[in-house]
C-alpha cells in the first residue's frame, strides 16, 4: 500500500501541564509584617571585631531587632530596632571586622532552607447532609482552616531555623509568625500561624532533621502569580476573583 505524507497540520495538545513538587518553597515573615521589603545596607566607617555598633548610610527601610545582616560572611545581629533613615545599627559583638562600604541585603522574606517536606493542608469545617443519596455540604460552621508541617535538614546554626526554634519554644502569642508557601505553578498561600514546638530528630546513618508544625491563628489568603496584577484573596469569604 502506498503511504501518504505525514499530515501537515499538527494537532493542538491541550493536555494540562504538570509541575515539580520539589520546587515548592516556603518563607518566614514577621507576624506583624504588612509589606515585603528588600533593602541594601551599606556600612560607613570600618567596624572592628567585637564592636557593638555599625555606622551605615541612611537605611532605605526599617529593620527589626533580631535581623541578621551578612556583610561578606561577617554576620551582624541587630539588638535594637532600626528606623528608616537611621545611620547607626546596634548589634551583638561582631565576630569579625567589617570594611567601610561593605553591603548586606535585608529582606523580611526569609526562605526556609533545605526543606525535605512542606505540607500545608487546607481543611473545611462544614455540616453535611445526604441529598439525593450523596454527602453534600449544606452549611459552613467554622469556615476554612489550615495546618502545615515543615521538615528540613538545615540546623539551628542557620538563622532562619534558629528563628523557628525561638518561635516554637514560646507560648501564644510569642510563637506567632506568617508563612508564605509558593508553588511552582504560581499558586501562593499566606497564613498567620502559631509555630509548634521544634522536633529535632536523628538516627544512625541518617541526617539530622528539624520538624515544625504550624496551626492557623489569623488570616489565610491565596494569590495567583500568573495574573497580570497578582493580589491576595482571603480564603473563607464569599469574594470571588475573576477567572
Amino acid at each position: 500500500m502506498t503511504q501518504q505524507p505525514v499530515p501537515v497540520a499538527v494537532p493542538v495538545d491541550n493536555t494540562p501541564k504538570t509541575y515539580s513538587g520539589t520546587l515548592l518553597t516556603a518563607f518566614l515573615l514577621l507576624a506583624t509584617q504588612t509589606t515585603l521589603i528588600t533593602a541594601t545596607v551599606t556600612t560607613g566607617a570600618l567596624a572592628a571585631a567585637n564592636a557593638t555598633s555599625i555606622t551605615v548610610t541612611a537605611l532605605p527601610a526599617a529593620i527589626p531587632s533580631g535581623a541578621i545582616l551578612d556583610f561578606g560572611g561577617v554576620l551582624a545581629t541587630l539588638t535594637a530596632n532600626a528606623a528608616q533613615g537611621a545611620t547607626t545599627l546596634a548589634v551583638s559583638a561582631l565576630p569579625g571586622g567589617i570594611a567601610s562600604g561593605a553591603t548586606a541585603t535585608y529582606t523580611n522574606l526569609s526562605e526556609i532552607p533545605l526543606a525535605e517536606d512542606f505540607a500545608p493542608s487546607l481543611t473545611d469545617d462544614e455540616e453535611t447532609i445526604k441529598v439525593h443519596g450523596r454527602i453534600t455540604p449544606i452549611r459552613s460552621t467554622n469556615g476554612k482552616d489550615m495546618t502545615a508541617n515543615i521538615k528540613t535538614i538545615a540546623a539551628i546554626d542557620d538563622p532562619v531555623i534558629k528563628r523557628l526554634v525561638v518561635l516554637g519554644t514560646q507560648i501564644s502569642p510569642g510563637n506567632r509568625a506568617r508563612l508564605l508557601f509558593k508553588y511552582a505553578d504560581g499558586f501562593c498561600i499566606l497564613a498567620t500561624v502559631d509555630i509548634g514546638s521544634p522536633k529535632p530528630g536523628g538516627a544512625v546513618g541518617s541526617t539530622q532533621r528539624y520538624e515544625f508544625s504550624a496551626n492557623l491563628s489569623g488570616k489565610l489568603l491565596w494569590c495567583d502569580l500568573n495574573e497580570a496584577t497578582p493580589q491576595w484573596y482571603p480564603i473563607g469569604t464569599l469574594a470571588v476573583p475573576a477567572a
